[in-house]
């Protein structure tokens, strides 16, 4: 599978300049990060699909077991993805901010991911 890059800043689709589209580990990181940054019920062809933010997430921070059991799920369900080798979540109910770390394991070996929501 070839997905198009997506800017890092804006997550805008790049259509020119560097190489415009991705296989391989760096496209598992990027549609990982995707799939987490998508909100439930907003793609239209599916809105089953999406992270449930508003719905299991933002202000429910008592259920911490809960919101990380979430985001372990969406990123070890994500195409390519064998194993989610590491986890860790960082949730600051005060902040508002979110910042989750994983590894996982692909068929071209071990990826790391960061991502602040």
């Amino acid at each position: 599978m070839t997905v198009r890059r997506l800017d890092a800043e804006t997550g805008d689709i790049i259509t020119s300049g560097e190489m415009p589209f991705i296989t391989g580990q760096d496209e598992i990181a990027q549609t990982i990060k995707t799939r987490l940054r998508l909100f439930y019920g907003e793609y239209f062809r599916d809105v089953t699909d999406g992270t449930p933010w508003f719905q299991r997430i933002l202000g429910k921070g008592d259920n911490l077991d809960a919101i990380e059991s979430i985001l372990r799920t969406r990123i070890a369900e994500t195409k390519g993805v064998i194993k989610l080798t590491a986890f860790s979540m960082n949730y600051d109910l005060d902040l508002r901010k979110l910042e989750v770390g994983a590894s996982v394991l692909t068929l071209t070996g071990i990826q790391d991911i960061t991502f602040n929501g």
